[in-house]
C-alpha cells in the first residue's frame, strides 16, 4: 500500500490528526482524546505505511513512543523553525495538523532528536531537573540580595548566604516583619540547595551505569559531571553529521553576516544552542589545563596561542577539540588516545 503522511497536533485533552496521500491530497482530518489507547487505535488504520510528524512539546516524546510501532517513521519538528505554522496569524488545531502533514510530505522541517535509549532519556531528565534547581537557587539568591538592598543592607559576594553572613544581614534589617520575610527566603534557598545536591547525586549515579560516560573520564579535564552533561544533552552521536554542527549546538559556532561581499556585522559566537554544553566544555578546558603532565589539549592550546596570539581564540579551539574528541569516541566506539594522529577524531 502507498505511503501516507500524517501530521498530529498534540494537546493535553485532544489530538488532531491530518492524513495526506503521496499526491498531496488531504484524505482525512479527525480528532480523538489524548491517550495511548486512542493514538494506537488511530494509527492501526495506517500500520506500516505512515510517516508521522509531531511538533516538539511536553507530549512529543511520549506520543512518538506510542506511535513508533505502527509507523514507517516518526519525527518531531522544531516549532520555532516551522515558520509556516509558528508565525501564521490564523491558527487552529485542524490547520496546524494539515500543515504538519504537508511539511512531512515535503520533508521541509527541522527535526528535534529524542533518544530511544531509556537510560539516556532518564539521564537527560535528571540533568534537566538539576539545571532547573540550579536556576531556581540562583533566582532565590538574587531575590534575597534585592530585598536586603531595599533595607539598605548591601551584600557582596556569597558571604551573605552563609550561616554567619545571613545572621549579620538579618540583624541589620530594622523592620521585624520584613526580617521574617527575608528569613523565609533563606529557608527556601536552603531547601533548593539541598534538593539540588540530591539531584546531582541522582544524575551522577545514573550516568555511572552508561559505558561511554565512564570511557570519557579518561580524557584530561573530563570528570563525571562533564561526561554526564554531554551524554544527557547530546543523547546520540548520530544526530550530528559533522563536528561543526556539534559545535554550533554547543554555542561554539561562529555567526557570519555577509551581503554583497561586505561583512555587515562582526563575527561572534552563535547564541543559539545548549548553554549547558558550552559551560561543560569550559569546565573540561580548565580541567585539562590544570591536569598534571602533558596532554593533547595543552599542546593544542600552546600551538594555537603561538599562532594567533589570542588566549580567547586558543581557549575556544581547545573547547571545540574536547567536544570533538568526546563525540568521535561515542560515534566510533573508540577509547581515548592522547596522540595527535591525523586519522583519529578529525
Amino acid at each position: 500500500m502507498s505511503t501516507v503522511y500524517i501530521g498530529i497536533d498534540l494537546a493535553a485533552k485532544e489530538c488532531t490528526a491530518a492524513v495526506m496521500d503521496q499526491g498531496g491530497k488531504l484524505v482525512s482530518v479527525c480528532e480523538f482524546p489524548t491517550s495511548e489507547k486512542h493514538l494506537a487505535s488511530f494509527m492501526q488504520d495506517y500500520e506500516g505505511r505512515a510517516v508521522v510528524l509531531l511538533e516538539e512539546c511536553d507530549l512529543a516524546f511520549w506520543a512518538a513512543r506510542v506511535i513508533l510501532p505502527y509507523a514507517q517513521k516518526v519525527e518531531v519538528a522544531d516549532p520555532v523553525r516551522n515558520a509556516w505554522i509558528h508565525k501564521d496569524p490564523v491558527k487552529n488545531d485542524r490547520i496546524d495538523a494539515r500543515k504538519l502533514a504537508e511539511i512531512a510530505r515535503a520533508g521541509r522541517y527541522h527535526p528535534v532528536y529524542h533518544t530511544p535509549d531509556e537510560r539516556i532519556y532518564a539521564l537527560h531528565m535528571a540533568v534537566k531537573a538539576y539545571d532547573q534547581l540550579s536556576g531556581d537557587a540562583v533566582a532565590a539568591k538574587n531575590r534575597i540580595k534585592a530585598k536586603l538592598r531595599a533595607q539598605g543592607v548591601i551584600g557582596e559576594g556569597s558571604r551573605v548566604y552563609g550561616a554567619r553572613g545571613r545572621q549579620e544581614a538579618l540583624a541589620r534589617v530594622g523592620n521585624p516583619e520584613v526580617r521574617g520575610i527575608i528569613a523565609a527566603d533563606y529557608e527556601r534557598l536552603d531547601f533548593l540547595l539541598a534538593e539540588r545536591a540530591k539531584a546531582k547525586g541522582r544524575f551522577l549515579a545514573l550516568a555511572a551505569g552508561i559505558p561511554v560516560v565512564r570511557a570519557w573520564q579518561a580524557i584530561p579535564g573530563v570528570g563525571p559531571y562533564v561526561a554526564a552533561v554531554f551524554c544527557a544533552y547530546i543523547t546520540c552521536p548520530q544526530r550530528f553529521s559533522d563536528k561543526r554542527k556539534l559545535w554550533r549546538y554547543c554555542r561554539l559556532g561562529i555567526t557570519q553576516c555577509v551581503s554583497g561581499g561586505k561583512e555587515l556585522r562582526r563575527q561572534r559566537l552563535d547564541r543559539r544552542g545548549c548553554g549547558q554544553l558550552k559551560h561543560a566544555s569550559m569546565t573540561a578546558f580548565l580541567g585539562a589545563m590544570h591536569a598534571g603532565g602533558d596532554n593533547r589539549f595543552k599542546r593544542a592550546y600552546a600551538h594555537t596561542l603561538a599562532g594567533t596570539g589570542s588566549e580567547v581564540h586558543a581557549r575556544l579551539t581547545v573547547q571545540r577539540k574536547i567536544l570533538a574528541v568526546m563525540w568521535a569516541m561515542w560515534l566510533h566506539g573508540t577509547p581515548y588516545d592522547d596522540t595527535n594522529k591525523p586519522h583519529k577524531w578529525a
